[in-house]
This record gives C-alpha cells, structure tokens and sequence, in this order.
C-alpha cells in the first residue's frame, strides 16, 4: 500500500508463529500486527492461516492483499482484493488499498474508481482523497487533481506524500515557485519519499532557478541511480543556461554515455563544434513524476 502504518511494539514473531490455536479473527490479529512492523514473510503466513481457520474473513483476503502489492505481485494482489470484496464490498480501506494497486499498474481511470468508491464508503479518508488526486493528475487533469489533494490535507495536514503530490501537480501548472516550496516542505517531512529530490530538482529548473537546480541534480546523481541519464542531462542544461559550455557538454556526455539521445544530438551539433548556441535544440517533454506506493 501507500504508506507503512507506524511501528508497533510487538511480541516476538516467532512466538506468534508457534501459536497453533486460536480462532481465524485472532490469527488475523496477530497477523495485522506483523505487517505493520513490516515482517511480511511472517505476515504471510499468519495470514493464510487464519484463512485457513476461516475461508469466509474478508479482512484477511484484503490483507493478504496489501502484502502482495508491496512485494509488487500485482496479479496476486488483485485476486485477493476480488475475493475480499466479493464477501465484504463495505470495507473503504480496501478499495483505497485496490486504487493504489491500480494506479501502480498504470490503470489510473480504474484507480479513480476504486477511489471513489472508498470516498462514498468514508469521505474522510485521507489516503483515499490522495489516491483519487495521482489517478487524476496522471490522467492529466490537474484542476482536479490539486482539488483532491487538497482534501487531503484538509484532513491530514501533516501528510507528507500528499504535500509532495500538491508541489508536483503545481510544478506542473507552471507554478514553480509554490511546487518546488511545497516540495521542498514534503522532504523535510519524509525525506524518503522515491523521486522526491529528483522532482524538486526538475521544478527549480524549470522555474529558472539553475544554480539552485544544480545543486539538487548533484545530490540526486550521488545518491540515487534510477534517474542518473536525466539528472545529467537537466544539470547540463542549468550550466549552458548559466553560459558554461564546458560543465554543460561534460554533463551532455555522461548523459549521452547513459544513453539519452538528446544529450548525442547536443554532444555531436555543439559540444564537438565551436558553436556558442544548440543548434535546433531537442524540446524534451516535460517530465511527469509518479508514485511508487
């Protein structure tokens, strides 16, 4: 799912696994509380037991459920989160916990309506709120999208991804500043938050704010490699905006070496000739940020 709920202090695990009695509702119990400290090996097999003890505990099909989406088997995720609904179709959490299941699998229209059908259950869940509004923008309707996050952070003023969500859909809009300021504000709230620094990078550049810009590129290059070739390519683009054509095309090369085609064209039209300008500058769209719940 979304978000890691907070840290329990437990019992140890391995006591909870030489448990063999107890009816299914208790093991799922005992169940739930290894997922929220994160042992989900342990969680598993908690879980299937107290479906075993009780084939018909919807609760335990959508947990089950939720352990399969963070260890990405999608197909086995959906499949439990059917087999929950069809005995408990009344459950908000679980269409929150299915609309992030599709929105990670790049099915934002089916996303929205999973999340919504949580909002008619509880219009006062947050995370629900927060999903609708990452359907939405990647859907490309950002009025809305920054409308539902907002929501969120009605309720949950302190929620981190949704505040990051807020800056991304504003950079998006062409509001820089604001984007890159409430991006900026989510990473002092949850500096882990994936892509997070790479995002506000973006948004400084294309809010002109280059030296700024350099400096997150440069933290991004040394500390994350899922974005190396286009972390590159923007810090290049900072330093030619900036007049230095030296760290740009030096930039342009990693990148290139990475990969990247607009940084060959550059590196091959201007970087290896005398020319004081690109000539016919590859336009890049714009890059558009998504979650990894």
């Amino acid at each position: 799912m979304k978000r890691t709920l907070t840290l329990l202090t437990l019992a140890p695990i391995a006591g909870m696994l030489m448990a063999q009695g107890g009816d299914g509702p208790a093991v799922l119990d005992k169940a739930l509380l290894a997922y929220q400290a994160g042992h989900l090996d342990s969680s598993m097999v908690l879980v299937d037991r107290a479906i075993g003890l009780d084939p018909a505990l919807a609760a335990a099909y959508k947990l089950r459920g939720d352990i399969h989406q963070r260890e990405q088997d999608f197909a086995a995720a959906m499949a439990d989160y059917g087999a929950s609904a069809k005995l408990n179709d009344q459950d908000p959490r679980l269409f929150v916990s299915r609309s992030a299941l599709q929105i990670s699998m790049g099915n934002a229209k089916a996303g929205l309506r999973d999340a919504d059908k949580a909002l008619a259950l509880d219009p006062k869940d947050a995370d629900a709120w927060y999903n609708r509004a990452w359907a939405l923008y990647l859907g490309n309707d950002l009025d809305a999208s920054l409308k539902s996050v907002r929501k969120a952070l009605d309720l949950q003023p302190q929620f981190a991804e949704a505040l990051y969500l807020s800056g991304v859909v504003k950079g998006a809009r062409y509001d820089e500043k604001e984007g890159a300021q409430e991006i900026g504000q989510a990473l002092e709230l949850m500096p882990s938050i994936p892509g997070g620094l790479m995002s506000l990078a973006v948004v400084l550049y294309e809010g002109k704010r280059y030296d700024e810009a350099i400096a997150k590129f440069t933290q991004v290059i040394a500390s994350d490699t899922t974005e190396l070739a286009a972390a590159y390519y923007y810090r290049a683009d900072c330093h030619y905006n900036l007049g230095d054509k030296e760290s740009a095309c030096a930039d342009w090369r990693r990148s290139m070496a990475l990969g990247d085609k607009d940084a060959a064209f550059i590196k091959r039209n201007y970087c290896d000739t005398e020319a004081k300008k690109i000539p016919r500058k590859p336009q890049r769209k714009r890059r558009t940020t998504t979650i990894r719940f």
